[in-house]
């Protein structure tokens, strides 16, 4: 049997977890809540820009902007009512009676945005008739309390509730046909939450996974690279501002504001490892982040601290399923993701990919897209293989 590599237990004592400190120092980096609408002014002809962009030529940013219309184009909108009556924001690219249905789940504090460059890709790739019949049908939703969806009551801020919300959809917009899983981060556990919930589902309805940069527990004495001393600041400093944010967040929305510069350069050096990333996908993801509101990000991270979901993972043995991670992630270390294929390898052979994306960071998503797009490519073409296989 493989032996799974050893991750420190979480301290009772430590709130350090990569919820808390994403949420605190990369939440809103721009001003204002609906900040994706002023992420795409910056990026448009005319408009006054960062100076990091001011020598941008404008065809060149419309061209590469994963805000652009072009980018987020959906064949068919929906909202979908969770158990708790929450509604899920759903967008679907590709015709309803696809052979094959891709559901992309996303991170903390992000939103389905954070799939831009995927949703282009792939929607150009294989779910639009270029001659012949497309090959998939690509849904993607926001969850709860993030993008344009609903929020819960705060003890519902859980990774079973979001397995939960993951289920819902899938009974109301993939009620029939086999599915692929795509989860990136707290997108990737509430993969892992599903087949706790749900393990019937996998092999039989579920036939394809895809964790990208995600953990199946032992977060919460994550470092994101801290030298030992903020590491232990760290841990005095985040239960005050969790309650502060959850409590009092007026004021943290307005503080996060103020510090505005100081957090989208934490935010990238978190979130990114190519000293060369394109300064419009930094803004795009502090658009993003900043989208959600700081009591959200505050009732979220409790659930993340105590994760624990190795025992969810052998309903993922039975499918085949991609594990990705860039090899410079700050905020989930590439070990986590070793540990998450040691225990999917289990005692003999089994459909797990392993890919470590060189100089990529925790977005390894917008920052390394190529690399992404080419092993989900891949993944499906597996599916499509174990799918004849076991006709």
């Amino acid at each position: 049997m493989a032996r799974a590599p050893q991750l420190p237990h979480p301290s009772a004592h430590t709130v350090g977890v990569v919820g808390a400190l994403v949420g605190l120092a990369a939440a809103g980096t721009a001003a204002g809540v609906a900040l994706t609408r002023i992420a795409r002014r910056r990026l448009s002809v005319g408009a006054p820009r960062p100076a990091d962009l001011a020598a941008v030529p404008d065809a060149e940013l419309r061209a590469s902007d994963p805000l652009g219309p072009d980018a987020r184009r959906a064949d068919r909108t929906a909202l979908v009512r969770a158990a708790d009556g929450v509604l899920l924001n759903v967008e679907e690219v590709g015709p309803p009676d696809a052979p094959l249905t891709v559901v992309f789940v996303h991170g903390y504090t992000l939103s389905m945005g954070s799939w831009a460059f995927q949703r282009r890709t792939l929607a150009a790739q294989l779910a639009t008739a270029n001659g012949h019949r497309p090959t998939a049908r690509l849904v993607f939703y926001d969850q709860r309390g993030h993008g344009a969806s609903g929020r819960g009551p705060s003890e519902h801020s859980t990774i079973e509730q979001l397995a939960s919300d993951l289920a819902v959809v899938l009974d109301a917009r993939v009620p029939r046909g086999p599915v692929v899983l795509v989860g990136h981060s707290m997108g990737g556990m509430t993969v892992m939450g599903l087949a706790a919930l749900r393990p019937e589902l996998f092999g039989a309805r579920i036939v394809g996974a895809a964790l990208l940069s995600t953990s199946s527990g032992n977060l919460a004495d994550l470092t994101f690279g801290l030298p030992e001393f903020l590491t232990r600041v760290r841990a005095t400093v985040l239960p005050i501002a969790a309650w502060t944010m959850r409590r009092r967040p007026a004021i943290a929305e307005g503080t996060r504001r103020a510090a505005a510069d100081l957090i989208s350069v934490v935010t990238r050096s978190l979130s990114f490892a190519s000293p060369d990333v394109d300064p419009a996908l930094v803004h795009y993801l502090d658009a993003m982040i900043a989208g959600t509101p700081v009591d959200v990000i505050a009732e979220f991270y409790p659930s993340l601290a105590g994760l624990d979901e190795t025992g969810a993972l052998e309903p993922l043995r039975r499918v085949p399923t991609l594990v990705l991670t860039g090899d410079a992630d700050r905020m989930i270390p590439k070990e986590h993701s070793e540990l998450i294929v040691a225990r999917l390898e289990g005692a003999g052979d089994s459909g797990v990919e392993f890919v470590v994306v060189p100089g990529a960071g925790h977005m390894v998503l917008l920052e390394k897209p190529d690399v992404v797009d080419e092993a989900l490519t891949g993944l499906l073409r597996r599916v499509a293989a174990a799918q004849s296989a076991g006709r």
